[in-house]
């Protein structure tokens, strides 16, 4: 049974439920392996952004849930502030977008998104927000279609040697 699709801003009480819809969204979507301690600190700035010291200019970012304070939510939104790294000019940066899989004939992900709007319509920032999955993707871009215009595309290439962890120099003569 799925909730009215309202969206709500996440307290610290729905961290459980958020981590495990995060972990749901990942298992689906996730194209690296998960970093737990990286993750909690960014839902821990975004659930409890009182504790951030106010020397500290790291990133800020709210969630946005479906689902009562402390219960079971069905679905959650995560966005942060953010800018390229041609522009000092910032912008709300979609981290997250996801729906239980017991709720997908919701109107959850119509709310979600227009949540996000909301967001970028309240603070007169634009909204960068899209899909990267390898599961179901081409439906998932048909809603985004209908309610975001699109911008671009993504591509991932997987190469085949190395462990990554070192890019290759060119020497100039």
């Amino acid at each position: 049974m799925t909730c009215q699709s309202i969206v709500r801003t996440a307290k610290p009480e729905d961290h459980h439920e958020v981590w495990r819809l995060f972990l749901q969204g990942h298992a689906e979507n996730g194209m690296f392996p998960l970093a737990h301690e990286k993750v909690q600190w960014f839902m821990t700035r975004a659930l409890a952004p009182y504790t951030i010291p106010p020397e500290d200019t790291g990133p800020r970012g709210v969630i946005g849930v479906i689902g009562p304070v402390g219960g079971t939510l069905e679905g959650v939104s995560f966005v942060l502030l953010s800018e390229f790294w041609y522009s000092n000019e910032k912008h709300i940066e979609e981290l997250l977008v996801f729906v239980d899989h017991d709720c997908r004939r919701s109107d959850h992900a119509k709310a979600l998104v227009n949540w996000m709007k909301q967001q970028s319509d309240y603070t007169g920032l634009k909204l960068i927000t899209g899909v990267i999955s390898n599961d179901r993707t081409e439906a998932k871009c048909r809603l985004y279609r209908r309610w975001v215009p699109k911008v671009g595309e993504f591509f991932m290439y997987v190469g085949t040697k190395g462990s990554g962890a070192q890019l290759a120099t060119v020497a100039s003569s």
